[in-house]
């Protein structure tokens, strides 16, 4: 599913050392929304898991889904499903709307605490 595929980070930091990393996530920290020169903000590659989410929730209905993809979407994802399923209280009634909802920038700056958890399979919803 191509909506799962690896973060774009732009040309001055694609397939560069992991030692730039942390300047793009410095970046993420201070503005989510904003985009690396030419690469994806982490608001951006949360678009594009919501997408997958909405296409997987309606293909595979009633299904246990396993989700393969990268670093940086899978924390991503996690960070925005954590906060889903907090907002419990939402009045959204499929997942897509849910993770729209929660796409705020003090929850998208926080995506870097699931680096370590992408590793794990767990349920999400």
């Amino acid at each position: 599913m191509e909506d799962l595929r690896e973060r774009y980070f732009g040309p001055s930091f694609e397939l560069m050392s992991h030692d730039k990393y942390p300047e793009i996530w410095a970046l993420d920290e201070k503005d989510p929304f904003m985009q690396p020169a030419g690469g994806e903000s982490a608001n951006d590659v949360a678009n594009r898991l919501a997408s997958a989410m909405a296409s997987m929730e309606l293909e595979f209905q009633g299904c246990a889904v396993l989700i393969v993809s990268h670093g940086d979407p899978l924390q991503i994802l996690q960070t925005i499903l954590s906060a889903v399923k907090q907002h419990n209280g939402s009045t959204c009634d499929d997942l897509s709307s849910m993770v729209q909802a929660v796409k705020i920038p003090s929850i998208l700056s926080q995506h870097r605490k699931f680096a370590l958890l992408t590793g794990e399979l767990r349920q999400i919803i």
